[in-house]
């Protein structure tokens, strides 16, 4: 079987990683992958591809096409012609964007009414992250799968932590947090742990707050083996990868009731929900470093297995989901 992986090609380091680990796993599992990156910002940028994606097709043959997040799910969906089309949306295109204030301007919920429109009534398979990503498509008549995207339990592993501090070259004397993702990225909500962790520090606590992205995936298990926890206060998430990475590495995580982040840590030891405001999750930061302090660690790579979180598992499953949309057409 031989697909085509249509995604943005936007990113700094060009391929999104968690496509490209996807990418790979799969092709591990017999299925040849190829690669159509789309470059272009906006609505009128993103369709200038679509002809440009069907020269490509008229060249080479697929069996069907995956496509991922937003815009280049539609992208693909005018351009594939008879070919099946498998989408994965994977959060704010299903969810939206909010800006710093927790609200949604008039281009993101056109552009939200757009993807949903799409996802209901057009696409053939769809994949989501969450439940509550998959009650928003109720509607559909094709089939809807909620499938979380794997991680590499081989390349996040948790090292020992004077190692790690050691490699990142942070104070041993303080407790170290994790915030994965651009700051400047309004639905991540950065603010929220910058004064929480400001709260902290005037209360005398040794903290110390890290924004980490576009770091190489190989060097991350030091960051979250360093830390005291990871950090997630976002308004909107699918399933974020960065919980499972954390996992990987058994992590700790302080976190807003976003996304699957609250079921997949369920009951889950050193894992603590947070509310939308400073002083609340600055208590919950607190519960962290003592859980820490008693050198306990969460049981994140069981839970992994529990929830089939690792990249061979999902896989697998996407396997068969091309099988069957294959089969279907």
């Amino acid at each position: 079987m031989k697909v085509l992986f249509v995604s943005s090609g936007n990113k700094r380091n060009g391929l999104n990683p968690i496509i490209q680990l996807q990418a790979k796993s799969i092709e591990e599992k017999g299925v040849e992958i190829e690669h159509f990156l789309i470059f272009g910002s906006g609505i009128k940028g993103y369709f200038s591809n679509i002809f440009k994606l069907r020269k490509h097709l008229k060249k080479h043959s697929y069996d069907l096409i995956h496509a991922h997040f937003g815009f280049s799910c539609i992208v693909a969906q005018l351009a594939k012609g008879k070919l099946p089309l498998l989408v994965t949306l994977m959060g704010t295109d299903v969810l939206g964007r909010k800006d710093l204030k927790g609200k949604m301007s008039l281009g993101s919920k056109i552009i939200l009414w757009i993807n949903h429109f799409f996802g209901i009534y057009i696409y053939d398979a769809v994949i989501v992250m969450n439940r509550k990503m998959k009650d928003m498509f109720l509607k559909r008549k094709g089939p809807t799968y909620i499938l979380s995207n794997g991680v590499d339990t081989t390349l996040f592993q948790e090292i020992p932590k004077a190692e790690a501090l050691n490699y990142l070259g942070w104070d041993p004397n303080l407790n170290h947090f994790l915030f994965m993702a651009n700051p400047n990225r309004p639905e991540k909500n950065y603010p929220l742990v910058h004064d929480a962790i400001k709260i902290l520090k005037e209360k005398g606590r040794p903290v110390k707050l890290h924004a980490v992205f576009q770091e190489k995936s190989e060097n991350l298990k030091y960051y979250f083996s360093a830390a005291t926890a990871l950090l997630i206060p976002s308004y909107h998430e699918g399933s974020p990868n960065v919980v499972k990475e954390a996992f990987a590495c058994n992590c700790p995580i302080v976190f807003t009731d976003v996304g699957d982040v609250a079921e997949t840590t369920a009951d889950l030891e050193g894992c603590f929900m947070a509310p939308y405001d400073p002083e609340g999750f600055s208590k919950e930061i607190i519960k962290a470093i003592e859980f820490r302090k008693n050198k306990l660690r969460i049981k994140g790579r069981e839970r992994i297995k529990k929830l089939d979180f690792d990249k061979e598992v999902v896989a697998e499953k996407i396997k068969q989901i091309y099988i069957q949309l294959y089969l279907d057409n």
